[in-house]
């Protein structure tokens, strides 16, 4: 407990946002995880790693405002030992050491034990490529120049290439990778109501402990590709129109723009958890939904499915039945659905189907901290 407690007084320091009072809630929070099978104790590396980005984050903007022209050449060494953080540039109009980030990824050593962060820091452009982040490529950051100026494109549908990881714009199964200031898309077109094999996935990742600050997913079926493993987005941008942000993934979405491109009726999130004892879900802290169409905040492709919305505004655009049990009523049985403190003029719960829930405070609370992902020691 008392390392904790150095913990999470560290954390306050570092995260600008975060209430003085948040610290004794966040003990209460601990104590609730505890009893719902989530693992502290084993991760609090994660913790002080998220503290240490935090502050290389900070760090780095304070730089870029300093200097906006800041290029980053010379020899790479991709393989440096120590706390010497490899630093690589791609710039698709030759200012950098490479043209692409495949050819960048590529170029780094593959070791599964290195913790030695790299960073590949990729110029404004549009880069229409695919890129693979391999498992055994850990410790790794895509820093772009902003996410209207960076952006990895590429178009491709589930049936033409033969899987929702395959037709992925950029798939990470790296561990500890981080994402600052870009955007990833899947430029297919969207799908026509009741199309089969038109998912077009922008970003897939399976890594655990991965983060992304700034960022945006562009697409209309299937955009995210949430699948496993704990993950962090912050102020990140999320497009689509059907099963948008989807998978079993441990995940917090803080102050995140989730918009609905038009479509006859879609869905928010398609949430994959199996069982009650496994701690996977969604959850979406102080966001806003906006866009067009009719919209339902989740359905349930797993039989327990677990998704809440937290203090985020709604337009008017969601269904006001609020979630969908994938035809399948024996989930409404397994599955948790929630709201608490959500506003706008989509957030109306009257409508809502019974076997959702209307949280309390103490309901909502161990969903509406980085605790929820184990992330007190790898997200600031």
């Amino acid at each position: 407990m008392e390392r904790r407690g150095v913990l999470g007084l560290v954390l306050l320091i570092v995260v600008s946002f975060q209430l003085t009072a948040e610290a004794g809630r966040a003990a209460t929070v601990a104590t609730k995880l505890r009893s719902d099978s989530h693992k502290l104790t084993a991760d609090e590396d994660f913790y002080s790693w998220v503290v240490r980005e935090g502050q290389k984050f900070q760090a780095k903007k304070t730089l870029a405002a300093k200097n906006p022209e800041h290029q980053v050449t010379g020899t790479v060494q991709p393989t440096a030992d120590g706390d010497t953080q490899t630093y690589i540039v791609v710039d698709k109009n030759g200012g950098g050491q490479f043209f692409t980030i495949q050819d960048a990824i590529n170029s780094i050593k593959r070791d599964q034990k290195r913790t030695t962060r790299i960073t590949i820091q990729v110029n404004a452009g549009r880069y229409e490529e695919k890129v693979v982040i391999p498992k055994n490529t850990p410790y790794l950051t895509l820093q772009g120049a902003g996410r209207e100026s960076t952006i990895i494109t590429h178009a491709e549908t589930k049936e033409q290439a033969g899987s929702d990881i395959a037709d992925a714009t950029i798939a990470i199964s790296a561990p500890n990778f981080i994402a600052r200031n870009i955007s990833f898309q899947n430029s297919a077109p969207p799908p026509p109501s009741g199309a089969v094999g038109q998912q077009a996935t922008a970003l897939y990742i399976s890594g655990d402990m991965g983060a992304f600050y700034g960022c945006g997913f562009l697409g209309a079926q299937d955009t995210l590709y949430d699948h496993n493993g704990r993950h962090y987005y912050e102020e990140c941008y999320i497009e689509g129109s059907i099963d948008f942000i989807y998978g079993d993934g441990q995940s917090l979405y803080k102050s995140c723009q989730l918009n609905v491109i038009p479509a006859s009726t879609g869905s928010l999130t398609a949430q994959k958890r199996m069982s009650s004892s496994e701690n996977t879900g969604f959850s979406f802290v102080d966001c806003s939904v906006t866009g067009s169409g009719r919209v339902y905040l989740g359905r349930a492709w797993g039989s327990s499915s677990r998704v809440v919305f937290i203090s985020t505004w709604l337009a008017d655009i969601i269904i006001p039945q609020g979630w969908q049990d994938w035809n399948d009523p024996a989930r409404q049985q397994s599955v948790y659905y929630g709201e608490y403190n959500c506003f706008g003029p989509g957030s109306n719960t009257d409508g809502r189907v019974p076997w959702s829930k209307k949280l309390s405070l103490s309901e909502a609370e161990p969903f509406m901290t980085k605790s929820f992902i184990d992330g007190d020691s790898w997200i600031f």
